[in-house]
């Protein structure tokens, strides 16, 4: 009966305009990414102008629903919410900046260090804090509920999962130097990378595994969009580490998706405040 729930409820969403955008919009980007790299050439340019165009959709989907929603901190839904936004538009400034600024001003292909770096690393804060905050809200709903032993386990995974990625990134950084000293900037900002991406995954995780069937449709769209950025972070560090990443690289389709996945969340937020 659940699967069949489901189903019917993911068809049901189909039905509705916007998700017919979102899935036209996927297509669209997909069919350019597999174009691009039957012509390589035109990949970087491709994917600086792709980049900044969708990661632009989650910051508009959600203006309707500003005033609606508002902001107070006893509301920790509305805390997640704006938040979220937040991270979203920092976002969009650093793609910007690395795909207008870098790549087609410029013409330099993966620029890192650089100055979109410090609105990447910004964008995580209010994330993972707006993240952590309604999800530990949700928490003490459900801590009643929960056994000593299923805590016990449930932490375990949870720092497991965040430890293990972390070591995981962490390896792939230090093969792509080969040896070769690190610069002290890029050393610390790949710490900050490695640490933060753990600190999201321990929510996700933490959401996923804790909270479960109270997360509710908004929060676990949340929850995916986070969990494609790090799993985007883990390969891009891995096909770094061997020489294999360019601008325009299929594997940025999964990053590309989290913009979409955070734009279906937004949506769902404007529907309920209607």
């Amino acid at each position: 009966m659940e699967r069949k729930s489901i189903g019917k409820q993911f068809v049901s969403m189909l039905k509705e305009p916007y998700y017919i955008y979102m899935l036209i919009l996927i297509v669209f980007s997909i069919a350019v990414y597999v174009y691009v790299n039957f012509n390589p050439i035109y990949a970087m340019v491709a994917s600086a102008v792709i980049y900044p165009a969708i990661a632009l959709v989650p910051i508009v989907t959600y203006l309707p629903s500003l005033r609606r929603v508002g902001f107070d901190w006893a509301d920790k839904f509305s805390v997640m919410i704006v938040f979220q936004w937040i991270g979203s538009i920092i976002w969009f400034i650093a793609e910007i900046v690395w795909c207008w600024y870098y790549n087609l001003y410029y013409g330099v292909e993966n620029p890192y260090p650089s100055l979109a770096d410090i609105f990447y690393v910004t964008a995580y804060f209010p994330v993972i804090i707006g993240l952590a905050i309604y999800v530990w809200a949700l928490y003490t709903i459900v801590k009643p509920q929960l056994t000593t032993q299923a805590k016990i386990i449930s932490a375990v995974v949870i720092l497991g999962s965040g430890a293990l990625v972390g070591i995981i990134y962490w390896y792939m950084i230090l093969l792509s130097y080969a040896g070769e000293p690190i610069p002290f900037i890029e050393f610390m900002l790949n710490i900050l990378y490695v640490l933060l991406d753990a600190m999201l995954l321990i929510v996700v995780v933490f959401g996923f595994i804790v909270i479960r069937g109270r997360m509710g449709r908004i929060l676990t769209l949340f929850l995916v969009s986070s969990l494609m950025i790090i799993v985007y972070d883990v390969f891009f560090a891995y096909f770094e580490a061997y020489g294999l990443y360019y601008d325009g690289h299929p594997i940025e389709l999964l990053d590309l998706l989290s913009y979409v996945v955070d734009a279906l969340a937004f949506y769902e937020i404007r529907k309920m405040v209607r």
